[in-house]
């Protein structure tokens, strides 16, 4: 499963300078993050709003491949997670996070990877709000789900607004709503939306007849 190059070249960025200081013998830094993003893809659930990746990995590799100082890369592997989640589109349930433990059954120059979900707390990437309100509502999940439902991840009370109402998402830089198939529908800036549709600061939409400014964070 091949990664588009920009998605590459972000990564190699965010591992530049890390060195042999944390990975000895064989092992390179991007090798490890680009087999981290790699299992996050090969592990992907899909669901209602869309593909959801495992925000937590547990890599193990063998002691003589671990050095010292492992606080800096597995931060910047994390970010990895959360670059990689921003460009596909995919929802993660809580914040990414990495591990590395050095396990001697493991072959030196190799490692493998555990990729689980662990839901937890998200920093906001937008929020919505209230046109005739002081509602002020963080968007924190990608692919979050907008309803009337308190399965929503955005629980509207307003009875116009179906259980399963619209998405909203973030990938390859762009912001997005989509509705679902809604009762009375979702509108941008007073038009009516069909299919997936970008969304830019300051944008007014309508959930049936509830509204709210779109503000990314």
């Amino acid at each position: 499963m091949s990664l588009a190059r920009s998605l590459e070249r972000r990564i190699e960025q965010l591992v530049e300078g890390i060195g042999t200081k944390v990975f000895r013998g064989q092992l390179h830094p991007l090798e490890v993050a680009i087999r981290i993003v790699r299992e996050a893809e090969l592990s992907l659930t899909q669901s209602g709003v869309g593909p959801t990746a495992p925000n937590r990995f547990i890599v193990s590799i063998n002691p003589a491949d671990l050095g010292d100082d492992a606080d800096d890369v597995v931060t910047r592997l994390g970010t990895v997670v959360a670059e990689a989640s921003a460009e596909r589109g995919w929802r993660l349930e809580g914040p990414p996070t990495v591990s590395l433990n050095g396990v001697p059954s493991v072959t030196a120059g190799s490692m493998s990877v555990e990729a689980l979900v662990h839901p937890g707390p998200i920093e906001p990437w937008a929020q919505l709000i209230e046109a005739r309100g002081p509602r002020r509502l963080p968007v924190s999940k990608n692919r979050s789900l907008v309803g009337r439902s308190r399965r929503a991840d955005l629980m509207l009370g307003d009875d116009s607004v179906s259980r399963s109402h619209a998405i909203l998402w973030h990938d390859a830089g762009g912001r997005w709503i989509q509705d679902l198939a809604s009762s009375n529908g979702t509108s941008l800036n007073g038009a009516a939306t069909h299919g997936p549709t970008p969304l830019h600061d300051g944008d007014v939409i309508g959930f049936g007849m509830a509204r709210f400014s779109f503000r990314p964070v």
